[in-house]
């Protein structure tokens, strides 16, 4: 009997997957050059992901399924929505909501992993900076090695730091956070 149920239970799963499957959709990749091209707004469903030696500047986009820069990238996200979390390893450079450049803020629902950021390609701007959003997830730093601005958001989670080469500035804008902090910030 217990055969007959795990082979019950195997077969249910594997049509349950057989039916979803098809439904995938591939991620739309972002390559909307330097800024002064138009950026990529909108509703994207799939996910969104941009590669090495790409430049992608989201401005009111609404992203369904995440957002992932890999090795060498470069982001700049204005006033997006973004569900399904955000992932880089090895970017180049990440803005979200920057006010300098008249960036409004974003919204992440999900987790944020930023891991072997920098040292910065858009000199003077830091090699990572999230700012003035709101990430309903934990946010988890890790292997940086530029400059990282955290300032004024509101994190519903964690926010976690391991061997970043610098502290975290919070440019005197401190931000609102639910979970635990590992992380140091200076002025």
């Amino acid at each position: 009997m217990k055969r007959l149920t795990g082979l019950f239970l195997v077969g249910m799963v594997g049509l349950a997957l057989t039916g979803f499957s098809g439904g995938a959709l591939a991620a739309t990749v972002c390559n909307t050059g330097p800024p002064g091209n138009p950026p990529l707004s909108g509703t994207v469903v799939g996910g969104v992901v941009v590669n090495a030696g790409d430049f992608c500047v989201l401005e009111g986009a609404n992203i369904s399924g995440g957002l992932r820069v890999n090795e060498g990238g470069i982001l700049i996200a204005c006033g997006s929505t973004i569900n399904g979390g955000f992932i880089a390893n090895g970017a180049a450079n990440l803005i979200f909501g920057a006010e300098e450049i008249d960036c409004g803020g974003d919204v992440i629902n999900g987790g944020v992993r930023i891991s072997n950021t920098g040292p910065g390609a858009l000199a003077p701007a830091p090699s990572m900076a999230l700012e003035r959003s709101t990430i309903n997830g934990g946010v988890r730093l890790s292997g940086n090695r530029g400059v990282l601005v955290v300032a004024a958001n509101t994190i519903a989670g964690a926010l976690l730091c391991r061997s970043n080469a610098f502290a975290l500035e919070d440019e005197g804008l401190p931000n609102t956070i639910t979970g635990a902090v590992t992380c140091n910030f200076v002025d």
